[in-house]
């Protein structure tokens, strides 16, 4: 096997993600959580569940059955070390039935830049099987013979070659994360970050969609699927580790529209609908009274860093004007550009309904407390962690065109390939066992072929 490595280092996105990978019914979810039950069916009821009638059932059941023995041979044949199971934040409309603490971490791993481990243990294990890199050599283009991909075209140093391919071509590129141009015809909620808030995209720099502009070049298939967008600022239910402080967020019309603790990429795309929608920002809403500033300082664990930690932090983000404050949400609303008396109306039904103990109308279940003066906002900001939706494979990996058929030679994994994830991200842990478990289907088919 020999990769082509379009940068300098293997791994490209995954090196900057913290490794981690969910998993049902494994012996470290039993020994490091409290479920002992699960199983990859509740696994799989979940994901199809947060997919909305948008994923293939095929796939995401394969990737729920297959995550557990990944797991493992993780651990048995690349020496990966896991340490931790912790869970994603809720979605309203999913049953607690089919949710756990899914999200296996392996030792140093779990933070920024740590799927590097990751990355470096398996590529150990197929060095050690014969595999080959060429770095700084990008793929532009398949080759084709009688239907079938026979090889790829490849650029070094400005040189072009043509490369055959004994037993398939495998396409692991990732997904369309900087190519804006893609992003318009295929993801608009890619096309608004990447606009609307440019430079808050995390992922390698060569992640330009080349694998799915090649496929779609020679009539593959295309299943689209959302993005990866959560509040770099305060890191608002990335999991269920530390829960999310009192605060509420708004629309132009100074009204609430999502529930905010939903698991971080559910409620961005609601921030995203509402702003395509209205043309104006959205802002999440909070106070220094109420315990909302307190609150979200003892919240702090190691390893989670959040903004406004403590007085210095805050008087910093006023003084640069990240932050608004204003002594009554009516002024707030006024400096914001938000209805000034529907924002008060809001925030008197918060109030009231915590005070009352009713449920919360959009379904949220942490950080209830009654917000008082002086008030704070924050423009919604995503930080994007890339692009879902890819060329349509089947369960063996095998690319399909927009007819069904297979095309011949050609295989794709990981987020170069749609179906399996989407329409929004079901919560951490998801891509990078995605990448694991397809990206073996994917060498298994090769190599049989």
């Amino acid at each position: 096997m020999i990769v082509f490595e379009k940068s300098g280092i293997m791994g490209g996105t995954t090196n900057f993600s913290g490794g981690v990978m969910q998993a049902a019914g494994t012996k470290y979810q039993k020994e490091f959580s409290d479920f002992q039950d699960d199983t990859p069916e509740k696994h799989a009821a979940e994901w199809l569940a947060e997919g909305e009638g948008m994923l293939d059932e095929a796939l995401v059941t394969d990737l729920a059955n297959g995550a557990p023995e990944c797991i493992d041979w993780l651990a048995d044949t690349c020496g990966i070390e896991w340490v931790g199971v912790y869970g994603h934040c809720h979605v309203p409309y999913v049953s607690n039935d089919l949710m756990a603490d899914r999200i296996h971490y392996y030792k140093d791993g779990g933070a920024s830049g740590s799927g590097s481990i990751y990355v470096q243990a398996v590529w150990a294990y197929a060095e050690s099987l014969g595999a080959e890199v060429e770095y700084n050599t990008e793929v532009s283009d398949l080759i084709l013979q009688d239907g079938k991909v026979v090889g790829v075209e490849i650029t070094v140093d400005g040189e072009t070659f043509k490369v055959k391919a004994n037993k398939g071509v495998i396409l692991a590129t990732a997904g369309i994360d900087h190519n804006i141009e893609m992003a318009k015809a295929l993801n608009g909620q890619q096309y608004w970050v990447e606009t609307e808030y440019p430079g808050t995209c995390l992922c390698a720099a060569t992640d330009t969609g080349d694998g799915i502009r090649m496929g779609l070049k020679i009539g593959a298939a295309f299943v689209g699927g959302g993005t990866i967008d959560f509040c770099g600022k305060t890191g608002a239910a990335t999991d269920n580790r530390t829960p999310i402080f009192p605060e509420f967020i708004v629309n132009s019309a100074g009204q609430r529209f999502v529930c905010e603790d939903a698991t971080y990429a559910f409620h961005y795309r609601a921030i995203y609908q509402q702003e395509r929608a209205t043309g104006a920002p959205t802002w999440m809403i909070f106070g220094a009274g109420g315990g909302s500033v307190d609150q979200k300082i003892a919240n702090t664990t190691e390893g989670t860093s959040y903004a406004w930690q403590d007085e210095e932090t805050l008087n910093a983000a006023i003084e640069s004007g990240e932050l608004i404050t204003a002594d009554t949400i009516e002024e707030l609303g006024e400096k914001i550009g938000v209805h000034p008396q529907n924002l008060a109306r809001t925030l008197a039904a918060w109030n009231e309904d915590v005070e009352a103990g009713n449920p919360d109308p959009y379904g949220r279940i942490e950080g209830l407390a009654k917000i008082e003066a002086p008030f704070y906002a924050y423009h919604n900001t995503p930080f994007n962690l890339g692009a879902l939706g890819g060329l349509k494979i089947t369960q063996k990996c095998e690319v399909v065109n927009i007819e069904g058929e297979v095309i011949p030679g050609l295989y794709a994994a990981g987020l170069n390939a749609g179906g399996w994830v989407g329409p929004y991200y079901p919560g951490s842990g998801t891509a990078i066992i995605g990448t694991c478990y397809f990206g073996r289907v994917a060498g298994k088919a090769a190599a049989e072929n």
